[in-house]
């Protein structure tokens, strides 16, 4: 199906981003690899809801290439430094624990789906990411810096708290 293709493709990209970044030392073509990624995210998701593809396995498949360019994007940066590396850890710690309860629930016929504030969140990690690539370490004034991680925290959080929140609705009502 057409939305797996392009999350396999935006899996693909994991590893592109991460060499410009880290390798070729050319954020502006990770820039664009990132930009890339979050487009194939908004199109797959398109298209799956559109004409009536969403799978079982596209709804694990799918985060699961988010988090995989998250968790990504989060290494580069604090690698580069970019960002302060105790962000790296909260990144990394909710993530595996979104990704971990994933697992768990889907192990339980109980597949949390995909919700606005999980999107919002995602959109607004991608363009705080994006503009602390482009702006770069040595330009962007630590005000700044710590701004933009503030932001891409509090995006976390509030999926984080809402999926929680989702999670016990939907066990509840699988109880009763």
């Amino acid at each position: 199906m057409i939305p797996n293709i392009l999350t396999t493709a935006r899996v693909a990209m994991v590893p592109l981003f991460a060499y410009f970044m880290l390798i070729e030392n050319n954020p502006y073509a990770g820039a664009l690899i990132f930009v890339l990624a979050g487009i194939t995210d908004v199109i797959d998701g398109f298209i799956a809801r559109h004409f009536n593809m969403i799978t079982n396995f596209g709804m694990i498949y799918d985060p699961f290439a988010d988090k995989l360019m998250q968790i990504t994007a989060i290494v580069c940066l604090a690698v580069r430094n970019y960002i302060p590396k105790w962000l790296l850890i909260i990144v990394i710690a909710k993530e595996v624990a979104m990704i971990i309860t994933g697992g768990i629930l889907y192990l339980r016929k109980i597949v949390v789906r995909s919700n606005w504030y999980g999107k919002a969140a995602t959109v607004i990690f991608y363009a705080a990411v994006l503009c602390i690539i482009l702006w770069g370490e040595d330009k962007m004034p630590p005000p700044a810096m710590y701004a933009f991680v503030a932001i891409i925290i509090l995006a976390m959080l509030f999926a984080a708290v809402g999926y929680v929140v989702d999670t016990i609705r939907h066990y509840d009502e699988k109880r009763v």
